[in-house]
């Protein structure tokens, strides 16, 4: 009888375990609706800053037809396995923004041009995530990696959304450098090179007075065309002068005498790199965008 009761007890707690494993699923982010570029699940927005950051980056992304977006969750666990390989290679954040970009249906949206900024608070994780051409071609490797200054400090202090406020700035300063055919980036196409200055604080001043102000429309516009005019005064020409008359000054120059006078010798030497060298001193780009079989790119880290 005992045996009975023993392998009837077995039966029970084995149904019990299948049971639970078969209860067990991961949430999922449920699609957004036309006109939304903010999926805050994390909670750590007020219904206020969310309207606000909608409303930035519905401008950016209809001015330059690529969606800019910001998700958030507690933790990306709590969506995928942070371990398992996708199909397009990628693992953690990396295989979570792509799942939030089906999820959210945003492939629908811009004919499939656009770049999400997602937080996971659990570890402090962050993924930068652009898709399409015109996203890939905007938002290069090196683009991607010193945009990050842009919002990092504001997430270490937990300030989220003067983090996301200027996430969505320099958004439209790299749209905008794409738009007139010079991305930011290591290698310049030609001789003139587009220099890009990280978001001055009457930059960002300007920028949050647009949020203030989203529900006046005359302040907006008004607004609008001053952060519009400090967008393009972030991309400076700078052309290197080929010929010694370039540095001459008006009037010309003459010279009256000429002596070569020996004074000293110079010795440069110059260190072998190693791979610790290469580490210290940060990630090496060599230009463009590294885009996997999914068309999508990535980068990323703590804050």
């Amino acid at each position: 009888m005992k045996k009975y009761a023993s392998l009837l007890s077995a039966f029970v707690l084995a149904l019990s375990l299948s049971v639970s494993a078969a209860a067990w699923t991961y949430a999922e982010l449920a699609p957004v609706g036309e006109g939304s570029y903010v999926a805050e699940e994390a909670g750590i927005l007020s219904a206020d800053d969310c309207a606000a950051l909608n409303e930035a980056a519905a401008a950016v992304s209809e001015q330059y037809g690529c969606g800019v977006y910001v998700v958030t969750v507690d933790d990306m666990a709590d969506y995928i396995d942070p371990d398992a390989v996708t199909e397009t290679g990628e693992t953690g954040m990396a295989a979570f923004t792509e799942y939030a970009w089906d999820a959210l249906g945003l492939a629908d949206s811009y004919d499939g041009n656009g770049i999400i900024l997602a937080l996971s608070m659990a570890e402090r994780d962050f993924e930068l995530m652009a898709h399409g051409d015109t996203a890939n071609a905007a938002f290069t490797d090196y683009g991607k990696y010193i945009m990050q200054d842009e919002f990092l400090d504001n997430f270490r202090e937990d300030d989220w959304s003067g983090g996301f406020a200027d996430y969505i700035a320099a958004c439209g300063c790299y749209l905008e450098a794409n738009a007139n055919g010079t991305p930011i980036d290591v290698e310049p196409s030609d001789d003139t090179e587009e220099e890009y200055e990280p978001l001055s604080f009457g930059d960002k001043l300007f920028f949050a007075a647009l949020m203030a102000f989203r529900f006046g429309l005359p302040l907006g516009l008004i607004v609008a065309f001053i952060v519009c005019a400090i967008y393009k005064r972030q991309l400076k020409s700078v052309r290197r002068a080929t010929e010694a008359a370039r540095y001459t000054v008006s009037g010309g120059t003459e010279i009256t005498a000429r002596e070569d006078r020996f004074t000293h010798t110079t010795e440069v030497r110059t260190p072998i790199k190693t791979e610790s060298d290469d580490h210290d001193s940060g990630p090496s780009f060599s230009g463009g965008t590294t885009v996997n079989s999914g068309g999508f790119s990535h980068s990323g880290g703590k804050f």
